[in-house]
C-alpha cells in the first residue's frame, strides 16, 4: 500500500472507531472524546512525518558500545538488534565481513534512526568488501578501523546520507580531511562520501585520484583546490606569494591535470551541456562515470584518447560529439548511457574497446570508414549498417565482447 493510501486508511479507521465508541458508556463522558482526539492527532502526525521511511535529522547521538561478543560466531544465526533512536555505535573486538553484514542489515532494519559508526577499535577487519555498507541510507558518519588496509568505493553505494568518512591518526593505511578519505600520505583521494554536497575543496598535497573515488558523490557540483599564502623577504621587503597544487588545476569546477591536457574528474552533481577545453588530449578513466546530470558533451579535436568507462553510466547523456583526430575509445566508454541516441565514429579511430556501448539506448552507430575492422581474433566485421551496428553494440554476442581494431593497425 502506498504512503498516501495508508494515511487514508488510518484516517478512515479513526473516524469509524470514534462514531462506534460514541454510543458506549465511556464516550458519553466529555473527558474521553478529548483523549481520543488527542491520541488520533498524535498518531496521524507520526504517520505523516514518518511515511516512506524518511529520516529525521538527529538533535544528538546517544553513544552505545557494542562488544564483539554480541556479533560473534556463537550468535551468527541471531539477528543483531540495535537500540532505538539515533546512536553513535562504538564497536570493539574482532570482526570480519560476515559479521559486518549483520551490522549492515541491523541498520537497514531501523530506517527511521540515524547511526554514526566508530570502528576504530575493531580488529581483524583488514578488507572492507563491496557490500560492506550498501543500502545504509541512515549511516551519517563513519570512523574506519585502524587496521583496515583496503576499502572499495562500492561499499558505500546507496549511503546517501553519509557525509563524513574519518580515519584516526593511528590508521595504518588511511588519513582523512574534511570528511573525505585519503591514503596515509594524504596525496591520493580514496573515496568521497555519497552525502557530500556542493563544492569539494581538494588539498594542496593532492597527487592522484583513485578510480571510483567520486563514483557515488552525485551531489558534488564542483571542485576547488586549496592554496597557501606564504610570506618571504626580498631586497629587505616582505613579499607574499601563493603556493598552488603542483599536479592539478580546476576550470569551471572540473578537475584537470596541471597542464590542462587530461580531464581527470567531472563532478557528478554538475548538470547540463559541457564543452571540453581545446587543450585536453585525454579524457581519463571514469572521468564522467556515474554523472547522472550531464546531458551533452562537446569534445574538441585536440582529444586523442577516451579511456575506459570515461562516460559509463551517464544516464542523462543524450549527445556526444566525437572529433576528427580521435584515435582510441576505451572499454565500456559509454556503457549504460541509456539516453544516448546516436554516435558518429570518425575515420581517425583505430581502436574500439569491448562493450563500448553495452546496454546503451543507441539507435544508430555510423562509421565514417567502415572498412578494415577486425576483432582481436582477426575476424573481419561489417560495420556499414548504422542500425545493425547499434543493435550489435547494445546487446553484444559472442564476438562483440572483444576489442575492435582497424586492419591496417594490426
Amino acid at each position: 500500500m502506498t504512503s498516501q493510501g495508508s494515511l487514508f486508511f488510518s484516517l478512515f479507521f479513526s473516524v469509524f472507531f470514534f462514531h462506534y465508541m460514541r454510543y458506549t458508556f465511556f464516550m458519553r463522558h466529555a473527558f474521553f472524546p478529548k483523549i481520543f482526539f488527542l491520541f488520533t492527532a498524535l498518531f496521524m502526525t507520526e504517520r505523516i512525518f514518518a511515511q516512506d521511511g524518511e529520516i529525521s535529522q538527529p538533535q544528538a547521538l546517544e553513544q552505545t558500545v557494542i562488544r564483539h561478543e554480541v556479533y560473534s560466531y556463537d550468535s551468527a544465526n541471531l539477528a543483531l538488534r540495535l537500540p532505538e533512536g539515533n546512536h553513535l555505535l562504538v564497536i570493539s573486538g574482532p570482526m570480519d565481513s560476515y559479521m559486518l553484514g549483520h551490522l549492515r542489515n541491523a541498520m537497514i532494519a531501523n530506517p527511521k534512526a540515524l547511526f554514526s559508526l566508530d570502528l576504530t577499535a575493531v580488529s581483524a577487519l583488514f578488507d572492507m568488501d563491496k557490500e560492506a555498507f550498501v543500502g545504509c541510507k541512515n549511516l551519517v558518519s563513519l570512523i574506519i578501523p585502524d587496521g583496515a588496509m583496503r576499502i572499495r568505493w562500492q561499499c558505500f553505494t546507496g549511503c546517501e546520507n553519509l557525509t563524513a568518512i574519518h580515519a584516526s591518526e593511528n590508521s595504518d593505511a588511511f588519513a582523512s580531511s574534511a570528511g573525505i578519505l585519503y591514503d596515509k600520505t594524504g596525496g591520493e583521494v580514496v573515496v568521497c562520501p555519497p552525502g557530500r554536497e556542493g563544492v569539494v575543496e581538494l588539498p594542496l598535497s593532492l597527487t592522484s585520484v583513485r578510480s571510483g573515488a567520486f563514483a557515488n558523490a552525485s551531489k558534488v557540483t564542483a571542485f576547488s583546490l586549496a592554496v597557501r599564502r606564504e610570506t618571504y623577504l626580498q631586497d629587505g621587503k616582505e613579499e607574499e606569494r601563493l603556493i598552488e597544487n603542483l599536479y592539478f588545476s580546476v576550470r569551471d569546477g572540473i578537475l584537470y591535470s596541471k597542464d590542462m591536457k587530461r580531464l581527470v574528474q567531472f563532478p557528478g552533481g554538475k548538470s547540463g551541456s559541457i564543452i571540453i577545453p581545446n587543450t585536453v588530449e585525454v579524457i581519463g578513466k571514469e572521468a564522467f562515470a556515474y554523472g547522472g546530470r550531464v546531458t551533452a558533451v562537446e569534445i574538441p579535436e585536440s582529444v586523442r584518447i577516451i579511456e575506459k568507462m570515461a562516460f559509463g553510466y551517464c544516464s542523462a547523456l543524450q549527445s556526444v560529439r566525437l572529433p576528427a583526430g580521435l584515435v582510441s575509445i576505451g572499454k565500456q566508454a559509454f556503457v549504460w548511457c541509456t539516453s544516448l541516441g546516436q554516435v558518429f565514429i570518425p575515420s581517425s579511430v583505430t581502436y574500439l574497446g569491448s562493450r563500448t556501448f553495452f546496454k546503451s539506448s543507441l539507435a544508430a552507430v555510423t562509421f565514417e570508414n567502415a572498412d578494415g575492422w577486425t576483432f582481436g581474433k582477426k575476424i573481419l566485421v561489417d560495420l556499414t549498417n548504422p542500425q545493425e551496428n547499434a543493435e550489435k553494440f547494445r546487446h553484444p554476442g559472442k564476438y562483440w565482447f572483444l576489442d575492435l581494431y582497424r586492419a591496417e593497425q594490426q
